[in-house]
């Protein structure tokens, strides 16, 4: 099984649109978004999920019949409207597979049980022309995924595309 096919509760609302993936990590350092555990949401899935301090980055645990973990870090990206954007790579596994999905977060001035909540968006490949693909070093996989082959190409790609996106709450907030 490819792993971008692989649907777990935090994504699965945004699996079903276009992705960006990996075939091996490229986040380098990963970056604690706060002391302690951090509220990851999105508009689409209910409740949001507690990400907690492991390493350089996050475990997740899904409340499946398996209770699966999903690990992921963070690192900064840009800053729009004050507030600062982080670029943030999902590890996911099923069995002997493994990928990883880039999904964008930020933080809010609200907490979930204590815990500082951020809102977490899937940037969507869609969004990819193929001057894009070729000047920032993404493949367009298949109709669904792109594969991100160059983190600084990718990085670049994401602020230039969605520099307005990240300073609007709508798009935050899934309405756009």
């Amino acid at each position: 099984m490819k792993p971008h096919i692989l649907v777990i509760p935090l994504l699965a609302t945004t699996l079903l649109s276009a992705c960006f993936m990996s075939e091996a990590p490229r986040v380098v350092t990963g970056t604690l978004l706060a002391k302690g555990p951090v509220a990851f949401c999105t508009p689409d899935e209910p409740p949001c999920r507690t990400g907690i301090p492991s390493g350089d980055g996050y475990l997740l645990t899904l409340e499946d019949d398996d209770q699966e973990e999903v690990r992921v870090r963070f690192e900064p990206l840009t800053e729009a409207g004050g507030v600062p954007v982080y670029l943030g790579e999902a590890e996911l596994r099923d069995e002997d597979e493994v990928g990883w999905i880039y999904v964008v977060a930020r933080p809010t001035s609200a907490s979930v049980d204590g815990a500082p909540r951020f809102e977490i968006a899937m940037p969507d490949c869609a969004d990819m022309g193929d001057e894009d693909s070729h000047r920032s070093g993404i493949v367009r996989a298949d109709s669904k995924t792109c594969t991100v082959t160059d983190i600084a190409g990718f990085r670049a790609f994401l602020k230039e595309t969605y520099a307005d996106e990240f300073a609007d709450p709508a798009w935050w907030a899934g309405k756009n």
